[in-house]
């Protein structure tokens, strides 16, 4: 994959995370149910890893020589994630974590494939390993709840 696509990449990955960041926000500010406790403290345990995380990304599309996308308009148009809609219920809040992070952890994946093997490749192995650690913590605990 050439540099340029990677960049792309890496910046759709950007803004999907900014989704997913406000995204969690919202989440933990409206959840309401028997669950609410335990839903809005894992979101909000997620909140301040997932900001490092998109500054590791920022990081590494500039060390790659990318301009980053640096607006909320830019965030939202190429963004592929849904943004959080205002009847969200419990199920629904997490269901729609589960479809992100699987969509997240697909895009990870498709920047890590095999045949990255130059010095781009690798730097981008090494930043996404650890978000894409978290992303998968994160679908498992939405799983179980809606279990």
């Amino acid at each position: 994959m050439k540099l340029e696509q990677r960049v792309l990449k890496l910046n759709r990955l950007l803004a999907n995370y900014f989704v997913l960041y406000i995204k969690l926000h919202r989440y933990s500010w409206y959840v309401k149910g028997t669950e609410q406790l335990s839903i809005a403290s894992i979101c909000k345990a997620k909140i301040p890893l997932y900001k490092d995380q998109i500054d590791q990304l920022v990081k590494l599309i500039l060390a790659l020589d990318g301009q980053p996308y640096a607006t909320m308009v830019k965030y939202v148009k190429e963004a592929t994630l849904e943004e959080a809609t205002a009847d969200d219920e419990v199920i629904e809040m997490l269901q729609q974590l589960v479809h992100d992070t699987t969509c997240l952890l697909h895009d990870i994946d498709q920047l890590t494939q095999k045949g990255n093997n130059d010095q781009e490749g690798r730097i981008i192995l090494h930043t996404l390993i650890p978000l894409e650690q978290d992303l998968f913590q994160l679908q498992q605990m939405c799983k179980k709840f809606l279990k």
